[in-house]
């Protein structure tokens, strides 16, 4: 019990130092404000003159307990526990004389007794009352030497304190001790509670002590039946993983083979089979590019590089001679280890393993899919065999997604124009109609035909007529926004629906239009020759009020320009009031 007392007393002894800078800088703070407290008080209340002696004495005194706190804190730090325990205890002893003295030099001092006993306080709360009794003698001892002793000195320089009688300031100091010696004893209650705690805990420790030894062989005991336990689980983790990877697979090639039989638009395809391998394969980056042209080049079709810049060096670099085996010979292609001077497309973008693999149908090379990966060694020969299983249901819904597009293209285009067909019009202008009334825009529609093309057939025959309406077909194309329809109507009969177009901005673009297929040069090496068209123009609400309407009075306007010479725009006519109140 004496053993776990002493530590007790060298752990708390030590956090006492720990602490100790805070208090002695609080120390100095008050002081400070004592000896200001003392300058007004003398000034006002005696009306003295400073003081100089007194001042010097005070400014001694602070500037030593000062000294004296700064050693205590940062030099006792380099020494041995025996000689910082001494030393300590002297300086500590000196601070409380000087703040004694230093109280007795003041006016008002008999008021602040107390704060020289505050450092005594926190001793007893810390160490003990046994420690504190020597520090409250020492105290008592020079304040009431310091007294006498500035009284006399006040007396002989012209000066006074609030109480003079030495006896009355004598049986006041003996009175604040007692009562202080009396409040320490109470409060080192504290002290000997935090003893008393730190000898049960010791006991406990002990007795955990015990246990602790019990518990080791118990633990010993478990971990052989853990270690038993982990090959176990380990060779179960080995059959999971190999049945998850097994079900990732069906997954993705049943996702895959939705997308075939749903999705028939190629890039939104492409798009989703993309985001299918990054998820699957857990990769950084995945791009899929597909074969055009008479050179078989590829061209990026989807990619997860958002980064434009990056973009358009894959774009740049992807037919580049080290993904050849992939792309001419169809073979698959696996490096753990990139170097950026060998794959030129992965410049900037620290990508250190990647996979390629070809598209093939019916053995021809539909493009390929290259993922990518920042960690070295991402890969695997499994990695490989997974996406050649995925690329093959791509390969598949590439081919779906093309024979779906030519059905398309012939159910929809004009096989000698490319402009759409009559039929398809006719629906997207019932379509865009109901549009335009929703939204309360206009909606515009364009016919045109060739003027004296029967002249052009009879004269250089059917063949050059083809190539007529070939040329001029492919003209308007060039020419026409993205959300305009064109179509051809009818021999050499186009219209043009443009959706958010007034029956102003109509009449310009098609007066642009006749300009434009005046100016073409149409020839098939032996023959060349020019045209002219004739436009007529009408738009909802202006001079249609529904889709009949906006035909046969765009013909109208059409059969107008005929009559009136040809190779002119012509605008319907405008309904009146009363009609546009009605259809609205």
């Amino acid at each position: 019990m004496e053993s776990i007392k002493q530590d007790a007393n060298k752990i708390t002894y030590e956090n006492y130092i720990k602490y100790e800078q805070n208090i002695t800088k609080t120390g100095w703070i008050v002081l400070a404000f004592l000896i200001l407290e003392d300058l007004i008080a003398r000034r006002i209340l005696l009306n003295q003159s400073v003081v100089i002696n007194i001042i010097i004495i005070q400014g001694l005194l602070l500037f030593l307990f000062i000294g004296l706190s700064i050693f205590k804190v940062w030099q006792v730090k380099s020494l041995d526990t025996k000689n910082k325990e001494l030393i300590f205890e002297l300086i500590k002893s000196l601070e409380i004389i000087i703040f004694a003295i230093l109280i007795s030099t003041m006016y008002h001092g008999v008021f602040f007794y107390f704060v020289t006993l505050l450092p005594v306080a926190f001793i007893s709360l810390t160490r003990g009352f046994k420690k504190t009794i020597p520090y409250i003698i020492l105290s008592l001892i020079t304040q009431i030497l310091s007294q006498h002793v500035m009284l006399k000195l006040f007396s002989k320089i012209g000066t006074e304190n609030f109480i003079n009688n030495i006896t009355y300031l004598f049986v006041i100091s003996i009175v604040q001790y007692l009562l202080f010696t009396l409040f320490c004893f109470i409060w080192s209650g504290i002290y000997n509670e935090y003893a008393r705690g730190r000898a049960e805990n010791d006991i406990l420790i002990d007795r955990l002590g015990d246990k602790y030894v019990q518990l080791n062989q118990a633990k010993k005991e478990i971990q052989s039946h853990y270690d038993k336990l982990i090959e176990t689980n380990n060779q179960l983790e080995e059959a999971n993983r190999k049945l998850t990877a097994s079900l990732a697979e069906l997954y993705t090639l049943q996702q895959i083979s939705q997308a075939i039989t749903s999705i028939f638009d190629m890039n939104e395809l492409l798009k989703f089979v993309n985001d299918v391998i990054i998820g699957v394969m857990g990769v950084s980056h995945s791009t899929i590019a597909l074969c055009y042209g008479p050179q078989n080049k590829l061209k990026v079709q989807v990619s997860s590089i958002f980064d434009k810049k990056d973009l358009a060096i894959v774009s740049d670099y992807i037919n580049c001679d080290i993904l050849k085996p992939s792309t001419e010979e169809g073979r698959s292609m696996i490096d753990n280890d990139v170097n950026e001077e060998d794959y030129p497309f992965t410049k900037g973008r620290n990508i250190k393993a990647m996979i390629c693999v070809p598209l093939l149908a019916k053995g021809k090379t539909l493009g390929i899919v290259l993922i990518e990966h920042k960690l070295k060694d991402a890969f695997d020969n499994e990695n490989m065999r997974l996406l050649e299983v995925i690329s093959q249901q791509i390969s598949i819904a590439i081919e779906n997604a093309r024979l779906y597009q030519q059905m398309h293209d012939l159910a929809t285009l004009d096989g000698l124009t490319g402009a759409y067909n009559r039929l398809y019009f006719n629906d997207k202008l019932q379509e865009e109609f109901d549009k335009a009334q929703v939204g309360g825009h206009d909606l515009s529609f364009l016919i045109f035909d060739i003027d004296h093309f029967k002249k052009f057939n009879d004269t250089y025959g059917h063949l050059f007529g083809d190539q007529v309406l070939r040329t001029l077909s492919g003209y308007i194309k060039k020419t026409l926004r993205k959300e305009d329809i064109f179509a051809r109507y009818g021999g050499e009969e186009f219209v043009i629906l443009m959706p958010y177009t007034s029956l102003e901005q109509a009449k310009e673009k098609a007066e642009d239009l006749r300009i434009g297929a005046s100016q073409l040069v149409i020839t098939d090496r032996l023959i060349t020759a020019s045209i002219t068209i004739s436009v007529g123009v009408s738009t909802y609400p202006h001079t249609a009020g529904n889709p009949h309407e906006l035909i046969s009075s765009a013909d109208d306007a059409l059969y107008d320009a005929k009559r009136s010479g040809r190779n002119l725009v012509r605008v319907a006519k405008t309904r009146d009031n009363s009609t546009n109140k009605k259809n609205v």
